[in-house]
């Protein structure tokens, strides 16, 4: 910077301040902070909040100069004390500085600086973005001090203003804890404030932004996107999701929280335009929930994860992912695309280490619990980004680490991928023994880029079709920290050598093998693979050691019989009978065993005692080396399970009934989804069942396929045949990545909430075609799979088709149909008339959401809500009811009292239904399991989805009371409370 420039924008700075100064006469100039939002090269709009007062006006001028233009827009009056202001400043030079100040009435703002986008045209110097995530605290407000030192530590890294250097900032969801204006004004804009009357501030939405704001109001009358669009591609009708293109970067805001089929259509216009687009060097995904997560385990949004991931990697300019929801730091790559993923969680609720499930995954390369923020910063003449990531604190320990540096990544387009590697080891076609070492030749690279990891594939086949090893490793693995008193992240990959996998001893069964592997540099980016190597094991296991018994439950006095397979082969190799909770040691004899005949066979053990569980290991060499996975067993009366009936609506109760059971205290009844395993996760409902016989009703379930099981001990030991039955009709869903494939491309299936019987498959059909009438097209088997994805390698013909999922090898759908076209096809017709409910299981005192879409439009058309016995018609009057005011829309109804019911969208003032009915249940607020009751049933079942958020199997919205959509001690206590007031 010459003296002279330096010299004048001090100058200016100093204008600037001394206007402030005499602003700030006005008694509410301090109560007025402007909000920059929705930037172009040309335009900006300015937002604030008074308490009164309709006029808004924006005094503005170039910067240096006289605020000698005004602009004026409009309040909206959303509550006695709450006007937001709107201004739109139009026809401004791009990337020229401006001052500004607000005024309503009396009522004017200090003076601000910002500065304009770039066009598209501008392709040299530097291009940044601030990003911040969760900070929906309202009385614990870390947000600001976050900012202040985000901003504090820009500046000394640039020497700039922070509006000099600096080009937007991004917020990725959860601004608010709730969607109400006392939150946008003290939990988003008043922290906000630290930066957002020289910045503009985007945001994606996020769960918390969805509370307690019907319709999002709140939400689109803070964000002023509705007239955002890319390449005429328009944001959603809500706002919800929007493409937004400043200088060469394309940043795609996303929804996770709803309206996946239609965002994933206007994704795929998005993205295609995008990549043709020489205007767009970069793609940058905003995305709420996040890809993966190593706390929280499961706690993301699986539709971004497999549909919209998938649709972003169609463009090479797709370089980062950003997400939220997690209250931490953490960052990836995906599996097969050059592609960052990142969690960027903020300063919101505390989370840290030993609080959750957690698993490492090979997808995520760190994460680190701190409060952190990030600086993104793209070299346009290098076509490069940097992301940088700044750590300020940590829940355990406050704000601790003033602007610590934990993470820098970065992304170069034109560099080139590390070279193909060789691998080391056996020789091609050689027999080896085990343990056996393999490694690649050193990593190398033209781009000058560094190793970042490597992928060992082992596989029975030349195509790599079926792998048995599958290991993706990078130079750092930081996962967990030190604990008290400093919390230091760890590398659990220190003195790894990522560039050996040795197969241990026993580590493969004898056969033949095919081996390859690659590099990943710190570009995100693969090398090709290496050749291929064959190699043969011998002097291994002809199969993996294990035990089996014929059954698991054995009736008193009978034999045990348990078969060994595939042992060492060593004279005292052994196998034993513990009781459940024993530790195999010389501290605690087995209750039976003996020495094995050969590596495989069978040995019989006797006299054991019933009505206990029991385990069988098998040992190695005299020792209490395992060599096998332990096999559980019981001895005892195995007792007989019914269910009243196989298939209910949505709001039915089951009933079950047993007989011939053990009659323990602790004994009890489970229903799970099927796919899920009792242990891993909990029942969806429960009840004990102490007694030999008896009968017991649950509560009404959500649509799905479950089973129910008889458990003992207050443990997850199953000691019956499972019973399946279903709730609800078209249980399923199927959907496809893409629905209009070029000629010769592969379909991309995704399906979930399946029966799980062994020859589910998902049926193609050509358009128009009937089930069991007309001829399949193909097929393609789930293999016993409730959710999943496939991609069958053939491609199909070019034409119109439907696809759906069908069970056991029939032709009896259980899914929605997705139409899609191959090659020059027409486009899918639209809906059919669909009429639904946001949630089919509410508490009294909770609103009933309904939507309708495709209806004929009749000006009479109305819904009505009966209960279930109800039949409509003018001798049996609906409970509620409203008129539908549209073809597509809304409604809400409320006050219902505890009970079965449905709702139905009729025709003209008369009793013709338009769409199915959609049955629905409302139970007593407390009684969460619905037995009718608030007892320590209740309490139980609170306290199994403790920990949960919506989106994990063990999450239940009736124990969601704070409708944060996450189970907590808050939650409880608010049981609780309903509870001790009976």
């Amino acid at each position: 910077m010459n003296f002279h420039a330096a010299f004048v924008r001090r100058l200016h700075i100093a204008i600037a301040a001394l206007v402030c100064a005499c602003a700030s006469l006005s008694a509410a100039a301090a109560d007025i902070v402007p909000y920059l939002q929705t930037p172009t090269a040309n335009s900006i709009w300015v937002s604030w909040k008074t308490a009164a007062g309709d006029e808004s006006v924006v005094e503005y001028g170039v910067d240096g100069g006289p605020l000698n233009r005004t602009a004026s827009g409009s309040a909206q009056t959303l509550a006695a004390n709450y006007r937001l202001h709107g201004v739109q400043l139009t026809g401004l030079q791009p990337e020229t500085l401006y001052t500004y100040r607000v005024r309503t009435g009396s009522q004017v703002s200090p003076v601000f600086r910002f500065r304009t986008q770039p066009t598209a045209a501008r392709k040299t110097g530097h291009f940044r973005i601030l990003l911040t995530g969760d900070h929906q605290l309202r009385n614990d407000d870390r947000h600001t001090p976050l900012l202040q030192a985000a901003k504090a530590k820009i500046q000394s890294l640039t020497g700039l203003p922070l509006e000099e250097s600096v080009q937007l900032m991004l917020n990725n969801g959860d601004q608010v804890d709730v969607g109400t204006l006392d939150h946008y004004e003290f939990v988003h804009m008043k922290p906000s404030a630290v930066v957002s009357g020289n910045l503009a501030i985007m945001t994606a939405l996020g769960n918390h932004e969805t509370y307690y704001d019907p319709g999002l109001a709140n939400w689109r009358a803070h964000n002023f996107y509705d007239q955002i669009s890319y390449k005429g591609i328009a944001a959603a009708a809500d706002e919800s999701y929007y493409a937004h293109q400043v200088g060469r970067v394309l940043l795609v805001y996303l929804n996770s929280e709803s309206g996946f089929s239609a965002q994933a259509e206007w994704l795929r216009k998005v993205v295609t335009a995008a990549d043709a687009d020489p205007d767009v060097d970069w793609v940058i995904s905003v995305v709420h929930r996040p890809y993966q997560a190593e706390q929280y385990v499961g706690d993301i949004s699986q539709w971004f994860r497999d549909t919209a991931m998938p649709i972003l990697a169609g463009t090479r300019k797709h370089a980062l992912n950003i997400g939220a929801h997690h209250h931490l730091y953490a960052r990836g790559q995906t599996r097969d695309w050059p592609i960052y993923h990142i969690i960027s969680g903020g300063t919101a609720w505390d989370q840290f280490w030993g609080q959750s499930t957690e698993r490492d995954m090979d997808d995520v390369q760190k994460t680190i619990a701190n409060w952190t923020w990030q600086l993104i910063d793209f070299d346009l003449d290098a076509r490069s980004m940097k992301v940088s990531t700044y750590a300020e604190g940590h829940p355990k320990l406050g704000f601790a680490y003033n602007s610590r540096l934990i993470d820098e990544f970065e992304r170069r387009l034109d560099a080139a991928a590390p070279e193909k590697p060789e691998l080391n080891g056996a020789a091609n076609g050689e027999t080896v023994t085990l343990p056996q070492s393999f490694s690649l030749s050193s990593f190398m690279s033209t781009s000058g880029m560094a190793l970042n990891s490597t992928q060992f594939q082992i596989a029975r086949d030349a195509a790599f079709s079926s792998t048995v090893v599958d290991l993706i490793r990078d130079v750092e693995n930081v996962y967990g920290d030190t604990g008290a008193p400093d919390y230091e992240p760890v590398d659990i990959h220190a003195g790894v050598d990522i560039e050996t996998y040795t197969v241990q001893q026993y580590g493969l069964n004898n056969g033949s093998y095919y081996i390859r592997a690659r590099h990943r540099d710190a570009n995100a980016e693969w090398s090709p693979w290496s050749e291929a190597r064959s190699f043969k094991v011998e002097g291994s296991a002809d199969g993996d050691p294990a035990l089996r018994l014929a059954k698991k439950v054995w009736s008193p006095d009978e034999p045990v019989t348990v078969e060994y397979l595939n042992g060492r082969g060593k004279a005292k190799d052994w196998v034993a009978i513990y009781r459940k909770g024993q530790t195999p040691g010389s501290a605690t004899p087995s209750i039976k065993w003996g020495y094995v005949s050969g590596v495989s066979g069978q040995m019989a053990f006797s006299g054991l005692a019933a009505g206990v569980e029991y385990f069988a290991a098998f040992f190695t060499d005299d020792s209490y080396v395992e060599i096998a996975p332990r096999v559980a067993f019981y001895v005892g009366n195995m007792p007989e399970l019914a269910i009243n009936k196989t298939q209910f609506n949505v709001g039915e109760r089951p009933t079950f009934s047993w007989s011939g059971a053990p009659a323990g205290a602790k004994d009890w009844i489970g229903v799970y989804r099927v796919g899920q395993t009792p242990g891993g996760i909990g029942s969806t409902t429960w009840a004990y069942a102490p007694t030999e016989a008896g009968s017991v009703t649950l509560g009404a379930l959500n649509k799905g396929y479950y089973y129910a099981a008889f458990f003992i001990n207050d443990a997850y030991f199953e000691i019956s045949d499972r019973v399946p039955f279903a709730v609800g009709s078209e249980i399923a869903s199927v959907s496809l990545v893409k629905t209009a494939l070029a000629s010769g491309e592969r379909l991309d299936i995704r399906f979930s909430d399946g029966p799980a019987t062994a020859k589910d498959y998902i049926g193609v059909f050509r358009k128009g075609a009937v089930p069991g009438i007309d001829l399949l097209v193909n097929y393609y088997y789930v293999d016993g799979r409730a959710s999943g994805s496939l991609s069958p390698p053939e491609p199909l013909p070019d034409g119109e088709y439907f696809l759906a999922l069908y069970i056991n090898d029939s032709y009896t759908e259980v899914s929605n149909r997705v139409e899609f076209t191959v090659g020059a096809g027409s486009e899918p017709e639209p809906d059919p008339r669909v009429l639904g409910v946001t949630r089919n299981l509410i508490r009294t005192g909770d609103t009933l959401e309904l939507s309708w879409s495709g209806m004929p439009g009749n000006a009479k058309d109305w819904i009505g809500i009966y209960r279930s016995t109800q039949t409509p018609g003018s001798s049996s009057p609906s409970v509620l009811w409203r008129y539908a005011g549209g073809a597509a829309g809304s409604a809400s109804f409320s006050g219902l009292a505890a009970g079965e019911y449905y709702a139905v969208f009729l025709l003209n003032d008369g009793y013709e239904g338009a769409a199915p009915r959609v049955p629905f249940a409302v139970r007593k607020r407390g009684d969460i399991n619905g037995d009718g009751v608030i007892n320590v049933a209740d309490r139980d079942a609170q306290r199994a989805a403790l920990g949960s958020c919506e989106g994990d199997a063990r999450y239940q919205p009736l124990a969601d009371f704070d409708t944060d959509r996450c189970i907590t001690q808050a939650d409880y206590k608010l049981w609780y409370a309903l509870f001790t007031k009976q």
